[in-house]
């Protein structure tokens, strides 16, 4: 008996960490463009929930072939939130964070950072969202 409940035990970790390590979304859009040296992104969901790790490179900006390893965005972002939770962290080097914003139930809050481009040419900024509804956020982004 004891065995088997260490079993299920260990099965309910597993997938707590598993579903925490990805972004759920329910509707919303994207909207991007790029010219030159920049470019913009805007975001909205209409719920959200998780964390997960995003590529500006793959959005739909598509910098694949613009950008290169150790390239620096200056970037000015804006995120609201309706109801919930929803934090954006600017990833510098090695994953350090540039910059936070986290809004909270009808919070809008902007701010200016840097986002390197790391080793495998990926754009990364993180999100985590709780429970967050009504989220729209705009990035507005300059290689350097």
């Amino acid at each position: 008996m004891r065995k088997a409940t260490v079993v299920i035990a260990v099965t309910l970790l597993v997938l707590c960490l598993a579903s925490c390590a990805s972004l759920a979304t329910v509707g919303g859009k994207t909207k991007a463009s790029h010219s030159g040296n920049r470019g913009w992104l805007e975001m909205s969901h209409d719920k959200a929930n998780g964390t997960t790790t995003l590529d500006l490179a793959d959005d739909v900006v598509k910098l694949d072939g613009i950008v290169s390893p150790g390239d620096v965005l200056e970037v000015d972002l804006t995120l609201a939130v309706g109801k919930g939770s929803f934090k954006i962290e600017l990833l510098g080097w090695d994953e350090q964070v540039t910059l936070t914003l986290e809004a909270r139930d009808g919070e809008t809050l902007a701010g200016h950072g840097q986002i390197v481009v790391d080793d495998s040419g990926d754009v990364p900024y993180r999100v985590t969202a709780i429970e967050a509804e009504n989220v729209d956020y705009y990035m507005e982004y300059t290689i350097q």
